[in-house]
């Protein structure tokens, strides 16, 4: 009895001994921690390895006047990362031979204007069109973006506007080409845009809480976007965002959604080999942005996913292919907690088992 009291204790002694090097949980959960108040604005972050969770938590508030902390459960607006969405659900028509990435913009929308001939699809998603960016115009975002518009209205002014530089020659990242992408996928599909993203992606993948960020409508769990202050975030019509960056999600789905992706399970492995590989320019530089994706690396490994910035909501979806890595961080402030990217960079970093002051280009 007296040896089986001591083999009992063992293990409780080694657990609780103060000198023990912070497991990686501990690591990742203090990397985020440090960076968020937890009377403020917060974030959901979600680690995952080979398909298991290596961390899963809510850090600050989802709503500062409820006092509502956030739950990784919570409902974000994902801005720019919509992008994603909107590439995969165009290289699903490209899969399906309904989609050429050569063929020119104009064989899928009829009434593009003359200098948009030699602007291909896949020069929109690479943001190498030429094509002005409207969101870029002065004042767009204090009183164009706070009107209803429709996708047409969204894109109309660029119609009238000269290319910017040839197409394929230069990069400029760009929302306006991405609403085209979405007209596009309406015209070939005959499905409205976010109706195309529920049947083909988020059904199939069991995404219940992913898809359109209507502002006509209630979405269960959604947090609360704040600026700087912390005050209420500016009111901008959801409208406006639509295939640029127009979504919501959660941590878990976004999770899964890249994970299925990057499996071949959406997309064929050949189109997101396609999706995965940087844009060259002709002077053979590369933009570091595939399709619908920004391509980094770090430590040697490549890197994936799309941030984005909305409504004062800052999301990142990255993953490290080459290790199964995928974090993702949804963040209701205006930089509150820092900055989204270099956070992923740093926990992507910890579980590759590299220090997190190595995290780089």
């Amino acid at each position: 009895m007296k040896r089986l009291a001591v083999l009992l204790y063992f293990p409780l002694a080694i657990a609780a001994a103060p000198n023990d090097p912070p497991s990686l949980e501990q690591s990742l959960d203090a990397t985020i921690a440090s960076r968020f108040r937890p009377d403020l604005p917060g974030v959901a972050a979600l680690v995952v390895k080979d398909g298991k969770p290596l961390l899963r938590k809510g850090y600050g508030m989802a709503n500062l006047e409820l006092g509502v902390p956030v739950r990784p459960e919570h409902v974000f607006r994902i801005g720019s990362t919509t992008k994603l969405f909107t590439a995969t659900a165009v290289m699903l028509l490209v899969d399906e031979g309904r989609i050429a990435l050569d063929a020119p913009v104009s064989r899928y929308l009829p009434d593009a204007p003359k200098q948009w001939d030699k602007v291909t699809v896949e020069h929109l998603l690479t943001h190498t069109s030429g094509i002005p960016n409207l969101t870029l115009d002065s004042g767009y975002w204090r009183t164009t973006a706070r009107l209803e518009h429709s996708l047409d209205e969204l894109v109309a002014p660029a119609r009238t506007r000269a290319l910017l530089f040839a197409p394929g020659t230069d990069f400029a990242y760009n929302n306006t080409g991405y609403h085209l992408l979405g007209q596009v996928i309406e015209q070939v599909s005959g499905m409205a845009f976010y109706d195309f993203i529920e049947r083909r992606i988020a059904q199939p993948l069991g995404l219940r809480h992913t898809g359109s960020g209507d502002d006509k409508k209630l979405h269960p769990g959604l947090v609360t976007g704040y600026q700087a202050g912390p005050r209420p975030a500016l009111p901008i019509a959801n409208s406006n965002l639509h295939a640029a960056g127009g979504m919501v999600s959660t941590v878990d789905e976004l999770a899964t959604f890249m994970q299925a992706l990057q499996a071949g399970r959406i997309v064929s492995p050949a189109g997101v080999q396609r999706m995965n590989a940087s844009y060259v320019l002709p002077n053979g530089k590369a933009t570091g942005y595939g399709l619908g994706e920004w391509v980094r690396t770090l430590n040697g490994h490549r890197l994936v996913g799309h941030g984005g910035y909305i409504l004062n909501f800052y999301s990142q979806l990255e993953m490290d292919i080459d290790a199964g890595i995928v974090t993702v961080t949804l963040h209701n402030g205006d930089k509150l907690g820092g900055d989204n990217e270099e956070l992923s960079k740093r926990l992507i970093a910890a579980v590759q088992g590299q220090p997190a002051g190595e995290a780089g280009q």
